[in-house]
């Protein structure tokens, strides 16, 4: 009934679980009671959500469906694709451009832009809600237009009004689709059908993500909206601002390799029109740039430039805390384009002057390389047997969000970049001013002491500069890594990603703990120890002598490193119940009544077999586990759920395969490309 009736779990906050089996030995918890709601209530009530309440003296906890209605906001301002196909935008655009420049030219080019927000807000086809109320009054009109025609079928007057209210209808029916496309954000939806009832479907999915934050506050009531967005203000506030960093000495980490002169000096040449256009070109089609050489020549960035827009996510469903959830950084697009020039000169330098242990964002670098490399160093230990080792995957508290921008600077400079280029990056990373969106309307306006900004383009290479610090620390400070058939490793990288392989002897370890101390008083990139986790091999004598010196408690026989388990011994199925939890969450959470058959297969192609191909090169699947996709996603494309299993064939076999080859569709044998790749790895 839930598949047929296309409900789903409405956005719920508070308790977890929902029920208690009342055992203090064999407990259960688990949520026995939710709300299901389907599209239409979430047109009506787009904002509702449900609270589960303390159970009291009931096995079960209240549940309370809240309507969501909260006090009216001021949306922030956003830029509709259809308003290209406006004269009236055109006009105005124009003429607020015709003046000439005067002062900095990006600082003139964002006055102008403000200038010409206000003059769109003014007109009346700036908002999707009149454009809509406009395309209800033309159908009123052509309704009208057609009932005297059925009287008086060849009046000329009534077929040219009807001409030109058809001409209109199109044209705002076009708008319609443009805008409801943007909001939806479904890029995979490119290589096939623009669905909109199932686009309509995902925006209210977003908007119940979105709104996820302002849900969990209308829940307390008797706490004014303002006093509640002021405390999530002053949450990250103290993120972004944390206490100033010890005093570092850059000299203690050695340089390792470094630019030359020649390399220094070409990356600081004056910026052409090429390289404009190719970061342009790599920004989405939906936006738009402006004014970017005046910043290389003059080295100046304006703050509204670099002003970032924090949009909040849940880091899961129930969210309880701020803490709970996600900031993701929205940038202005001639910012994005400036950094993607910088990047772009930055990238084909930094394979030279880092680490090979560092694979993250690195040319001819991929994670595969590291998840493949550290299987085949496990598997060795496991079969030579009576091997002194540790694994330990180390995880950095709040990665990006801590990093010490001054470190940034200091090494970029030890590395050998020039002063020039060195303040590009300053002015890029520096005195950046950050909102926060909440249910379309920006709160806020603060600065930050921290924080490499995740999304911008410049972020994963400054990092990977950083963390290269580290990888010669290691090297210099004589941390004894693992040696086989004349191969030394002692880590390996992938951006904040860590994993150690090093020699488990008490020596060693303290050795590690000092330097990760010192890495993190300099850079700010401390290490969780409640969230790292460590392995040995099997019969490993001092595992809990060596865990209490690293201060990792979490002694486990499987680490999940990029997604994809490791251990010593052989993965069995139920190591992959993760992996097969998220496809079967993929295909239940894409309501597939939503799609016809053309779209659930561009789903299948585009976005599960790319999700089972990132494991299938960096493991052998079991056969059980491949026969569990062939079978969901049968049922997913030609039943349209995965519930309902009568006279459910296996039709993603071969002679399928074999039939979606001729006709294009583009499917292939699961299990004969996960051993065709690793055989090709070897």
């Amino acid at each position: 009934m839930i598949f047929s009736q296309s409900l789903m779990d409405l956005h719920s906050v508070g308790n977890k679980f929902t029920w208690f089996n009342q055992r203090s030995e064999n407990p259960i918890h688990i949520k026995l009671d939710r709300v299901l709601v389907n599209n239409s209530w979430l047109k009506e009530f787009p904002d509702s959500y449900y609270s589960l309440q303390s159970p009291s003296c009931s096995d079960h906890c209240p549940v309370i469906l809240h309507s969501g209605i909260s006090d009216q906001v001021r949306h922030s301002f956003l830029f509709k694709n259809y308003w290209t196909n406006i004269d009236g935008f055109w006009h105005l655009l124009l003429r607020a451009f015709s003046d000439s420049v005067s002062g900095n030219p990006l600082s003139h080019f964002s006055n102008t832009l403000r200038l010409l927000k206000t003059c769109i807000k003014r007109e009346s086809w700036s908002s999707y809600n009149a454009v809509n109320r406009h395309m209800d009054s033309l159908l009123a009109s052509q309704k009208d237009v057609l009932g005297y025609l059925h009287a008086d079928p060849t009046n000329p007057a009534f077929n040219l009004i009807l001409k030109d209210i058809n001409a209109n209808v199109a044209d705002f029916s076009a708008m319609h689709a443009s805008w409801v496309i943007q909001r939806a954000k479904v890029k995979w939806l490119k290589h096939g059908e623009d669905d909109l009832k199932f686009l309509y479907g995902k925006i209210r999915s977003r908007r119940r993500s979105t709104n996820s934050v302002v849900n969990l506050l209308a829940s307390s009531s008797l706490v004014p909206r303002a006093e509640l967005v002021a405390s999530i203000m002053h949450h990250f506030q103290c993120i972004y601002n944390p206490p100033q960093h010890t005093y570092f000495n850059i000299e203690n980490f050695s340089k390792g390799s470094v630019i030359t002169d020649t390399v220094a000096y070409e990356i600081c040449s004056a910026v052409n029109d090429y390289e404009i256009k190719d970061a342009v070109f790599k920004v989405s089609s939906s936006s738009t740039p402006g004014e970017i050489k005046s910043f290389f020549s003059k080295g100046y960035m304006p703050n509204g430039i670099k002003h970032t827009t924090l949009a909040i996510i849940p880091k899961h469903k129930n969210a309880v805390n701020i803490s709970e959830y996600r900031p993701i950084a929205l940038f202005n697009v001639i910012y994005k384009i400036i950094a993607k020039v910088i990047a772009g000169r930055l990238k084909p330098v930094l394979p030279s002057i880092i680490e090979y242990n560092q694979s993250g964002f690195l040319q001819a670098r991929i994670s595969m390389d590291n998840i493949l490399l550290a299987s085949d160093i496990l598997a060795s230990a496991s079969r030579r047997g009576g091997t002194n080792m540790l694994c330990a995957k180390l995880d950095i508290r709040k990665a990006f969000d801590s990093v010490s921008r001054e470190f940034v600077l200091a090494r970029l400079a030890q590395k050998g970049f020039s002063p020039l280029f060195v303040n590009w990056i300053k002015m890029c990373i520096f005195d950046v001013h950050f909102s926060i969106v909440l249910n379309g309307d920006l709160e806020g306006y603060f600065t930050s002491t921290a924080w490499l900004r995740q999304g911008c383009p410049l972020s994963p290479y400054l990092f990977s500069i950083i963390m290269d610090a580290f990888s010669n620390l290691l090297k210099d400070r004589g941390f004894i890594g693992i040696t086989a058939d004349n191969f030394h490793l002692t880590h390996l990288l992938y951006a904040d990603d860590v994993l150690v392989f090093g020699e488990a002897s008490l020596h060693n370890c303290q050795n590690l703990a000092t330097i990760l101390r010192d890495f993190g008083n300099s850079t700010g990139l401390h290490i969780n120890f409640d969230k790292s986790a460590i392995m040995f091999p099997k019969h490993q004598s001092n595992q809990h002598i060596i865990s209490q010196v690293l201060s990792i408690q979490n002694i486990t026989s499987k680490i999940i490193y990029l997604g994809i388990p490791l251990a010593f011994n052989r993965l069995k199925v139920e190591d992959f119940l993760p992996f097969m939890d998220c496809i079967n969450n993929k295909l239940n959470d894409w309501k597939a009544n939503l799609l016809s058959f053309a779209g659930r297969l561009q789903y299948l192609k585009f976005i599960i077999q790319n999700t089972i191909g990132y494991w299938i090169h960096g493991s052998i699947l079991p056969k059980t586990v491949s026969k569990y996709f062939k079978k969901v996603s049968s049922r997913f494309l030609f039943l349209g759920n995965l519930i309902n299993s009568r006279n459910c064939i296996w039709f993603l076999g071969t002679p399928f395969v074999a039939l979606s080859t001729r006709v294009g569709w583009g499917f292939t044998l699961l299990m004969q490309s996960n051993l065709l790749i690793i055989a090709l790895l070897l």
